[in-house]
């Protein structure tokens, strides 16, 4: 595959408000005559138990090498070469019990990678790929130095959700280079679905059902499960594969922030409720001071709540007699929704035409990115729609707008070979089949 960017954007953003803080509270640290010394001695009492773990996995764990496992550490060679490694890292399987991981560490500069021995034996049930996967996974954290940083960005640790935000974005990352060295995106979405439902099943699982979960399987508790673990949901890794490699037919799915804010607004207005009750018997607060503050409460719920506009959803089930109706009273159409989706972008997720065709004639931004940096063009050509991607050059849009990888729908079309959407994208076939 093209040579795209392998780190993940939000990799670097979190891990520079990760090192601001922990400089600044080391910095802290180092003048605190009291707690200084007791964290130092929380630290070393964490490396000693690490130590004593690492000496348990050299002990008794199974060492990759020329005579033990030859074919899958010729492998590991060849990966960490690829990946331009200094050093070829200590490779050892070790009872799972059942468990399927894999992780990497370091001590005293020597890295390691250490297999769960369900996840080895893919290698020997006809899923070397899979393997290649997890244990490229592995070597990206080498590579990406995650593990002393982790060492440098420990305090920001102390500040909820900061450091898991980190982890899942360098977990993302580590996924790409994983895909991207092994070069199969396929067997990159199976290792995944593997460590969900186990090393046989993985091949029975409906991958479109299974990402539908994204969209199905989400309110608050879900939406805090993920936001306080260091690993994004299998899902949404699964579907991060299928857009980093553009695999054919990627469907894409995302949680309905919708049902989130509503269960955070939810508790939080219970929260109110027993916090105003106690201060109530407490301090005798009047009961139209009481009401007021729980009626502005609801009001901000349901203001967050309005993300997707009528527009939107008459764009996106073809209703245009509501669609004229709303532009002719001056509907804003270019409204973003939380995934930064415009009405436009709705109606070409759809298959719209006539919609889109009443949007960009009634002025809409063809050129406006989704969280993703997707254009309606870029959905466009996903999609495979020509006539909508005719329409969208005809109103203006730009075929040469980067994406988040740095990426254009015009060198895309031209990589892939399709002759039809870049004679589209040149401006040669404008004219054929637009929506009247």
């Amino acid at each position: 595959m093209e040579n795209r960017n392998l780190v993940d954007p939000k990799e670097t953003i979190y891990f520079i408000m990760c090192c601001f803080i922990s400089i600044s509270l080391y910095i802290a640290l180092f003048f605190s005559i009291i707690v200084l010394p007791i964290i130092l001695g929380m630290f070393l009492l964490s490396l000693f138990f690490h130590a004593i773990m690492i000496g348990s996995i050299r002990g008794n764990g199974v060492k990759l090498n020329e005579q033990q496992f030859p074919d899958v550490y010729e492998r590991i060679q060849e990966l960490s070469m690829e990946m331009r490694l200094k050093k070829v890292p200590d490779v050892f399987i070790v009872q799972s019990e059942g468990a399927l991981n894999a992780f990497a560490t370091r001590f005293f500069g020597r890295d390691m990678v250490v297999l769960y021995s369900e996840v080895f034996e893919l290698a020997r049930q006809q899923g070397e790929k899979e393997l290649e996967f997890i244990i490229a996974h592995e070597l990206a954290h080498i590579k990406r130095r995650h593990l002393w940083k982790s060492w440098l960005t420990l305090p920001a640790s102390w500040v909820p959700f900061l450091s898991e935000a980190y982890s899942r974005a360098a977990e993302y990352t580590c996924d790409r280079h994983a895909a991207h060295f092994i070069n199969d995106g396929q067997a990159a979405k199976h290792a995944l679905t593997m460590l969900g439902v186990g090393k046989l099943l993985y091949q029975e699982v409906n991958e479109e059902a299974y990402l539908r979960q994204i969209q199905q399987e989400s309110n608050l508790f879900v939406w805090l499960a993920e936001k306080w673990s260091t690993h994004p949901v299998l899902p949404k890794r699964v579907q991060h594969i299928n857009q980093f490699m553009r695999l054919p037919e990627a469907t894409y799915y995302h949680s309905p922030k919708g049902k989130i804010i509503a269960g955070v607004g939810a508790v939080v207005l219970a929260g109110s409720l027993v916090t105003a009750g106690g201060a109530y018997a407490f301090s005798k607060i009047s009961d139209s001071s009481l009401f007021s503050d729980l009626m502005e409460d609801e009001f901000m719920t349901e203001d967050i709540m309005g993300e997707e506009t009528d527009a939107m959803l008459a764009a996106a089930s073809g209703d245009t007699a509501s669609l004229k109706e709303m532009i002719e009273e001056g509907e804003d159409l270019d409204a973003l929704n939380s995934n930064g989706e415009t009405a436009l972008h709705y109606a070409v997720e759809n298959g719209q035409a006539e919609s889109a065709a009443l949007l960009l004639e009634a002025g809409a931004n063809p050129n406006i990115e989704d969280e993703n940096a997707y254009t309606p063009l870029w959905l466009a050509y996903d999609y495979g729609d020509e006539e909508i991607a005719r329409l969208l050059m005809y109103y203006g849009a730009d075929p040469d707008q980067e994406d988040a990888y740095g990426d254009t729908v015009r060198e895309t079309a031209e990589q892939d070979g399709d002759s039809l959407f870049l004679s589209i994208f040149n401006g040669e076939t404008l004219d054929d089949g637009l929506v009247n």
